[in-house]
């Protein structure tokens, strides 16, 4: 443990690891021509037509201007895969350009070049950035009005890209109350580095993390080091009729990780990937009987203690987690990347691939000291994107699971806590501003020992039902959208509607308070906002009417939330199959993080 700690030191890592981009030739003749001269357009959030005289409240969106740090050039030169002197590659243009896009603080970015006179080229850097301070009052009215969170975010502190946050996010179970600390790229060595703690509703969490990326598709190298330890609740949604709504499952968790990883092979062709990587995981349920608490009423402030028969209706979950972990990555990637305008985010440029990649986990347990578990994860995941005509399609799989060699029982070998998700999401461009989006999603989980549970209903489910509506331990969901955005447009927000009809079912499955719920649809109406106009940003607004069920779900569902479908992911809180993923690693070291607290 002592050598773990020390090889997960945050300083030391980015001293050893840190590196630079792709390797480029200055100075030297070549047949495109060599990079003479780098400019930078750097732009404040809102336009001319949103801050001009005749604008409607063009007076608060030029005072927010005003106030408004622009980028510093250094903040966004550590982004560009190329300088000075270097040949011209029109490739690794894009790239820079996508990686600028990835930025928290950047909302558009173009990079594109000139031939000059004398044969060398202008490469022009036009950036566009977020509106960098913001306090954030949010709430919910899914089960009664309440407020969920309250914030202060400077997410571009004097235009470095620095974050500080001060945060109060509150959403049923989940409680962070806390400091944000944040720079994506730590002294220009392409280093996301974050590190962020606080209160949680049971006690205490703090995350700590170094990750550099791969830089865009021609990277060679990337790591991720991760330090996190949490007390903290997790919670099972139940039938209302046993006379209360939820049980909490009180856990303490810690998680130590170093990766890295390395591509091989050509750039433009399919290029192979191995990592290796080290790690210790534990999860504990050390408060017996009083961990375990159940919710009346949708109460979350006031658990009471759960009878005998909740206690061991949620036994079989809560069994203790600790041990050491190799991991080994091989992986194949063959994708290019397109931008496309609109899907999932009104009106705003996505980078989206075409192409696909396969990965490969093994991760065996190495017991030390007092550790009881041997065992071998295994992870795979693999992702394909397809553009065809006006239409583009998205699939992706993530399976993960344990083989127990020994354990602390007996009967309790073999494969163990098996969970996977599989799921296809298409879009067709139906004309100007019209666009259907379809999505086809199964997750399930088999032979759990940790806590895990599904439910048929709520925001990323059948929208039209609260989000305890029929618990499961497998799930199947499938959803079509129209999306149009209307003729009319201002000039300091993308605005867009949306009409949809949700429907799933759920088997039992074995998981606590589980039922098999039969087909449940919803249908409903929602207005999509992006802010300020071309941010990749969307808030949905959507009312959700349930068509089928006797439970307590019946009557208009309203809620206010992040794009939470598609392809643009931009949740606050884990999914429900992510919040079971308490071991291992993620070998998707491609893209930065875009909310650090999402994930924990």
């Amino acid at each position: 443990m002592k050598i773990l700690r020390r090889v997960t030191h945050p300083w030391l890592l980015a001293a050893l690891l840190a590196g630079v981009g792709p390797a480029t030739v200055s100075g030297q003749a070549c047949s495109t021509g060599t990079i003479s001269e780098i400019t930078y357009d750097r732009r404040k959030p809102f336009g001319p037509e949103a801050t001009s005289e005749e604008a409607k409240l063009g007076w608060l969106f030029r005072g927010m201007n005003a106030i408004h740090v622009t980028t510093i050039p250094a903040a966004i030169r550590w982004e560009l895969l190329f300088r000075e002197g270097d040949c011209l590659d029109p490739v690794l243009l894009e790239e820079s350009a996508r990686s600028l896009r990835s930025l928290p603080y950047i909302v558009e970015a173009t990079v594109t070049s000139e031939r000059l006179a004398d044969g060398t080229h202008r490469v022009d850097i036009r950036t566009i950035d977020a509106w960098a301070l913001s306090l954030a009052i949010s709430f919910t009215v899914d089960q009664g009005f309440q407020f969920t969170g309250l914030s202060i975010n400077a997410k571009n502190l004097f235009g470095t890209g620095t974050q500080v946050a001060l945060f109060r996010n509150v959403y049923r179970e989940r409680k962070r109350i806390g400091v944000l600390g944040r720079q994506p790229n730590l002294f220009g060595t392409r280093i996301d580095a974050s590190i962020h703690g606080g209160e949680t509703r049971s006690g205490s969490y703090f995350s700590e993390s170094l990750f550099r990326p791969y830089p865009g598709e021609v990277g060679v190298n990337a790591f991720r080091q991760v330090a996190e330890a949490r007390d903290d609740y997790f919670l099972y949604s139940v039938d209302p009729d046993l006379g209360f709504t939820q049980a909490y499952l009180r856990f303490e968790a810690e998680r130590y990780e170093l990766t890295y990883q390395r591509r091989f092979g050509d750039e433009d062709g399919a290029r192979f990937i191995g990592g290796l990587g080290i790690s210790r995981e534990t999860v504990r349920f050390p408060f017996g009987t009083e961990g375990v608490a159940i919710v009346t009423d949708n109460d979350f402030e006031s658990p009471t203690q759960a009878p005998a028969d909740v206690i061991a209706e949620v036994a079989p979950q809560a069994r203790d987690h600790e041990i050491n972990r190799l991991s080994f990555v091989f992986g194949l990637r063959n994708l290019n990347f397109l931008n496309m305008v609109g899907l999932d985010a009104v009106r705003a440029t996505q980078d989206v691939f075409d192409g696909g990649d396969l990965t490969l986990t093994l991760a065996p347990g190495v017991p030390l000291g007092d550790d009881e578990v041997n065992d071998l994860l295994v992870r795979a995941q693999g992702s394909l994107g397809v553009r065809a005509g006006e239409a583009y399609f998205r699939f992706g799989g993530d399976f993960q699971a344990r083989n127990v060699f020994s354990d602390l029982g007996p009967g309790e070998e073999g494969w163990r806590d098996v969970m996977y998700e599989l799921v296809g999401n298409g879009y067709w461009d139906q004309g100007p501003d019209r666009q259907l989006y379809s999505r086809v999603y199964y997750s399930a989980g088999y032979a759990m020992d940790r806590p895990f549970q599904l439910t048929v209903g709520g925001r990323e489910a059948v929208r039209g039902y609260n989000e305890d509506a029929y618990p499961a331990a497998r799930r199947l969901l499938a959803t079509v959208e129209q999306r149009f955005t209307p003729p009319w447009r201002t000039a300091f927000a993308d605005v867009g509607f949306a009409a949809f009809a949700d429907a799933g079912r759920g088997w039992a499955g074995g998981v606590p308070f589980g039922e098999d719920s039969g087909w449940k649809a919803g249908v409903g109406v929602g207005v999509r906002l992006a802010l300020p106009a071309g941010a990749p940003n969307v808030l949905r607004v959507d009312l959700g009417l349930p068509l089928t069920g006797e439970r307590e779900t019946k009557g208009i569902v309203f809620r206010i939330y992040s794009e939470l479908f598609g392809i643009l992911d931009r949740r606050g809180w884990p999914t429900q199959v992510q919040r079971s993923r308490w071991y291992g690693t993620d070998p998707d070291l491609t893209t930065r993080p875009n909310n650090p607290l999402a994930g924990n």
